[in-house]
């Protein structure tokens, strides 16, 4: 059986708590052929002295950046670094089981990328009892409209084929890396999901919002316009990378969407979003009453 190269990337940053942990879960892979890329982004804290100690091992490649260069270009830094023929991002604080890359592996096929569930745990590793399936559906096929509004594979559950690179590098300025490179995926060869929880998934304070769903909270004028900003300018990226057959709808959305700064309700939006909402909301597990509340709240202006 052959075993190409597949390399896994890793961009640290102060994570001195949980990454000793996550290496040594990629360590423990029972996929024979390996490297572990791992690019640490000046950190402050004990990260770089913890990553020294990894040095003994011939499949860990350590950089350390004399400056911050920031998430976005630290990863397009380490990815460029990757000699293998399949790729696999890692964050610096979750558990890998030992089969995950042997699992991917032999799942993707002719696929650009392929991603696995995920079982979400505290702070301390205890599991929540709750996996990203729980909370989303997954997705396997081409259609790109599902991640206008929501994402269903986060970076540290895929693996992708290095002939995918060319097409996602250099990351769009403001755009995740893990929506863009499935989006694009999804518009080349499609994406593949294999329905098993192969990462425990850590769960902090700040990163619960992303994936468990939580009643949303008043926000203030200017976020709701940098919300919008945001918003806007992923739609726009969607529409400049579709494939030509599918720009139609994005030309709709984009002219509809900007709209909403000079107007109290924008009805064409509304009416639109209604009319295409098991596309846009394919992912979540919102019900349609619950999907007409999340249009009425998108189709209204930024400044009613």
């Amino acid at each position: 059986m052959s075993y190409p190269l597949v390399s896994i990337v890793l961009c640290s940053y102060n994570g001195e708590k949980f990454i000793k942990e996550q290496v040594d879960s990629l360590l423990n892979q029972t996929y024979p052929n390996l490297e572990i890329i791992i690019s640490d982004d000046a950190s402050t804290d004990h990260t770089p002295q913890i990553l020294e100690g990894y040095h003994h091992d011939q499949r860990v490649k350590l950089f350390f950046q004399p400056n911050n260069l920031g998430s976005s270009k630290n990863f397009e830094f380490a990815l460029q670094k990757s000699r293998g023929e399949f790729i696999a991002f890692s964050d610096q604080d979750d558990v890998w089981l030992p089969q995950k890359i042997e699992k991917l592996h032999s799942t993707i096929g002719d696929s650009y990328l392929v991603y696995c569930d995920s079982e979400l745990v505290n702070e301390k590793g205890e599991k929540l009892n709750k996996k990203i399936s729980g909370l989303r559906n997954m997705y396997t096929g081409s259609d790109s409209v599902g991640f206008v509004f929501s994402n269903v594979v986060w970076g540290h559950a895929m693996m992708i084929r290095k002939d995918l690179l060319p097409f996602i590098l250099p990351i769009p300025q403001g755009i995740p890396h893990d929506i863009w490179t499935a989006f694009k995926a999804t518009t080349i060869t499609g994406i593949k999901y294999l329905d098993i929880p192969l990462t425990l998934y850590r769960q902090h304070e700040s990163a619960v919002t992303k994936t468990v769903p939580v009643k949303a909270k008043p926000r203030r004028m200017s976020q709701r316009y940098a919300d919008f900003k945001r918003q806007l300018r992923w739609i726009e990226v969607i529409h400049d990378n579709e494939r030509e057959t599918k720009k139609d709808f994005y030309n709709r959305l984009f002219s509809l969407y900007q709209k909403k700064q000079n107007e109290r309700w924008v009805w064409q939006l509304f009416f639109f979003l209604l009319w295409h909402r098991e596309r846009l909301f394919m992912f979540t597990k919102k019900k349609w009453p619950s999907q007409v509340v999340e249009i009425l709240k998108q189709a209204k202006g930024v400044y009613s």
